[in-house]
């Protein structure tokens, strides 16, 4: 079966694809290669020459290693590094808008992160360093969050008399009639809420799963778009299966 992909819904930052045509292994391969071996940009080192605010300097690292960075991935790789830089004086709460970078291209992508809070005459000034790195060394470096869950169907069993009580208890009405038969209208709004199983008086439905066919979300939280961490995920996969086929080739 061919790989076919649909577009469900883009709301936010998520996306939710339909998936057809792929494994249990393949899509949850697909889900740990983007969360551990996609790289993108994250503050690693931190130089603080003054900090006034009431945040100890051990959180104010925490929340600025955080911070989701705008990563180019044509330019950094693995390994490489880019400066920052944060200087304010009080009073004024510090946003993420307020890190300058040395390299126009990277940025914090969220410009509204409040970071600490300085009063009259307080002041906070350091230097950080961005490194590109992957999620299976921090979670820092995990460029999305990932969900996906299995395509429901409904079959009808023998002794269906097409009541249509089933239908009635749907409470997102994608339940229909096609012949003799129970369908899903829209598989992929299910929820598997089991009101149409338990309106069956005659236990003559069940609900299965299609082990083909899934639904992906993908919610970005570092700098890369969803389309880039796809694709580069996708990539990484393919590069591992070539070395593991090279590899494969040579074992006697």
């Amino acid at each position: 079966m061919a790989i076919s992909v649909k577009k469900l819904e883009e709301k936010a930052k998520a996306e939710t694809y339909l998936i057809k045509g792929v494994s249990p292994a393949f899509i949850n391969a697909f889900r740990r290669s983007i969360m551990l071996h996609v790289p993108c940009l994250a503050v690693e080192n931190i130089s603080i020459y003054e900090n006034d605010s009431v945040m100890f300097d051990e959180f104010l690292g925490h929340r600025l290693g955080m911070l989701p960075i705008k990563t180019d991935t044509k330019a950094y790789k693995p390994g490489d590094k880019v400066k920052l830089v944060l200087e304010k004086e009080g009073p004024c709460t510090v946003y993420s808008k307020d890190i300058k970078s040395t390299d126009p291209k990277i940025e914090v992508t969220d410009k509204n992160i409040p970071i600490t809070r300085l009063g009259k005459g307080q002041k906070l000034r350091l230097e950080m360093q961005a490194e590109m790195n992957s999620g299976k060394e921090h979670a820092k470096w995990q460029p999305a969050t990932i969900g996906y869950r299995e395509v429901p169907s409904i079959k009808t069993l023998k002794g269906c008399d097409s009541c249509g009580e089933c239908i009635k208890a749907c409470p997102l009405s994608i339940l229909e009639k096609k012949g003799k038969n129970i369908a899903l209208k829209e598989p992929e709004a299910c929820t598997l809420c089991g009101s149409c199983v338990d309106a069956c008086k005659k236990d003559a439905i069940e609900l299965e799963f299609d082990n083909s066919t899934y639904i992906f979300t993908i919610e970005p939280i570092a700098g890369l778009t969803s389309k880039e961490a796809v694709s580069s995920a996708a990539k990484e996969i393919l590069q591992k299966s070539k070395e593991f086929e090279k590899a494969l080739s040579k074992a006697k």
